[in-house]
């Protein structure tokens, strides 16, 4: 089989998982698996959050569909993607080449349990990152508290002294010039031209255009507001304008300005996006956003055929609420008895792609390597032969060594999640919180395999065993029930669902 090697790391750091530490990892991957890699796609020192931020992961996707390779080679999963959804949405055009992702680190298998053991994989490394990146908020929040410089780019007329904003002597004055020239009817051409012939330039080193002007005429850091993420200080940071001189720029501004303002787009997370399918057809639910007469933004998902004339005639429905519900469901999935189940399914599995038949055969040679010293120990303490014999142990420990150096190896490249480990996970996953979006996202991609929505009622099949497929059954009188598919074989549970 023709498959090809994609390698990345985010820092300039060399470490076991530099691009050179993962293609040997992934070339010994191949030859022991009679793979033939035929090319290599490598990006170097740039992060996997965003897939489309790195050209030669970008390549590689556009390369599948020449159909020349039927696998792409990973070290481990969080190399692929650093989200679920990029990781789904890439997945499926790969799979739609004809190509599928293998893990050197990982061996997972397709079925059922695979896919739940990949997900909580791909999974744990977001959330994870995301717990991290947090973190990292949170002491950037702390730091905003204090007033303090965080690190988000300097601002013209100031400079940073003990992590203070002071004011800078040589450029605060430019900063006034700009506010008193737009107040005496020069126009923002004539400010740029007059800033550019004289070689002043932005606290970035780059000539003045309109926007860096704007920035500067509209930035209440000037009137001594300190802002980060949505918090607001005053008397934060020094003042270099009065608060009359900068509302006459604001009044200025807001009657030179010719067109009205564009309704800025609300950035919005779809979490049920590539989970969520119609009932009525099986395509895909996809997030929509409407604005309504009196402004008012709309979300709905929305069945994808919907948008064709005579498309599939299923209803939209409210995105904060079926997300809601979902959300409510999976968490309440969550219980003690449940979670102890996942654990040790996910345990037994990791167990069993452990014990390959490379890994049988190394312990078999080294049960035999072990019996055979043993033997030769008895005939030395019988007196046999003694420097033959000493001669023969001593290969025998260096046949033992070279096999307990590949019996570790071997199990370097599968996944060990152990039962405590994955009961901590799922715990914490238990108690998170259900407005967090990084969470309810996280829920998703591990937990829930597929969704399937009709108008009065939805089907939730969660990560399970071979074989889960189900109908929803309705209460006696007619009102709509829900059938909720579990993993590990428990008997699905009913609900009622006002969908």
């Amino acid at each position: 089989m023709n498959i090809v090697i994609y390698a990345r790391f985010s820092s300039a750091a060399q470490n076991e998982q530099s691009i050179e530490g993962q293609l040997k990892v992934c070339y010994e991957y191949a030859e022991r698996n009679g793979y033939k890699v035929i090319a290599e796609y490598i990006d170097k020192a740039l992060s996997g959050k965003v897939a489309e931020n790195r050209p030669e992961f970008q390549r590689m996707i556009t390369d599948s569909a020449k159909r020349q390779f039927q696998a792409v080679l990973i070290y481990q999963f969080d190399r692929f993607a650093r989200n679920r959804y990029d990781s789904a949405t890439y997945k499926a055009k790969l799979k739609k080449n004809g190509v599928k992702v293998l893990s050197a680190r990982e061996n997972i298998t397709d079925d059922a349990s695979g896919v739940l053991l990949e997900s909580v994989l791909e999974g744990m490394a977001e959330y994870f990152s995301t717990e991290l990146s947090q973190k990292v908020k949170r002491g950037m929040a702390l730091t905003a508290q204090k007033c303090q410089f965080t690190g988000s780019g300097m601002t013209l007329g100031y400079k940073i002294v003990d992590k203070k904003y002071v004011i800078d002597a040589e450029t605060a004055p430019v900063v006034k010039q700009i506010f008193r020239m737009y107040l005496s009817g020069n126009t923002m051409a004539d400010i740029i031209r007059y800033l550019n012939e004289n070689q002043v330039k932005t606290s970035r080193g780059n000539p003045y255009n309109k926007s860096s002007i704007r920035t500067i005429l509209t930035n209440t850091r000037y009137c001594g507001v300190y802002k980060y993420d949505g918090l607001e200080i005053p008397d934060g940071v020094p003042r270099i304008i009065d608060d009359d001189t900068f509302a006459r720029v604001q009044t200025m501004m807001a009657k030179n300005k010719k067109a009205p303002a564009r309704a800025k787009a609300v950035e919005e997370h779809y979490i049920l996006t590539t989970t969520m399918f119609c009932g009525f057809c099986g395509a895909a639910m996809v997030g929509v956003c409407g604005t309504s007469r009196n402004g008012g933004i709309h979300q709905y998902y929305r069945c994808v055929t919907n948008f064709r004339k005579g498309g599939c005639a299923k209803k939209t429905v409210k995105k904060t609420y079926i997300e809601d519900y979902v959300i409510h469901k999976t968490i309440g999935f969550l219980t003690p008895d449940k979670i102890h189940e996942l654990a040790k399914s996910i345990e037994e599995r990791c167990e069993k792609e452990r014990n390959t038949d490379s890994l049988k055969r190394i312990q078999r040679l080294i049960r035999e390597n072990e019996t055979a010293t043993a033997n030769l120990v008895k005939a030395l303490e019988a007196g046999k032969a003694a420097d033959v014999i000493s001669a023969q142990i001593e290969k025998r420990q260096g046949e033992k060594a070279d096999l307990d150096a590949q019996l570790a190896k071997e199990r370097m490249q599968m996944p060990l999640l152990k039962y405590n480990q994955m009961r901590f996970f799922f715990e914490r996953f238990a108690k998170g919180n259900p407005d967090d979006i990084y969470y309810r996202r996280s829920l998703v991609d591990v937990l829930i395999g597929r969704i399937e929505l009709f108008d009065d009622y939805i089907i939730i099949y969660y990560n399970a065993q071979d074989g889960q497929t189900t109908s929803p059954i309705r209460e006696p009188g007619g009102s709509h029930m829900e059938r909720l598919v579990h993993p590990t074989g428990f008997e699905p549970a009913a609900f009622r669902v006002g969908v």
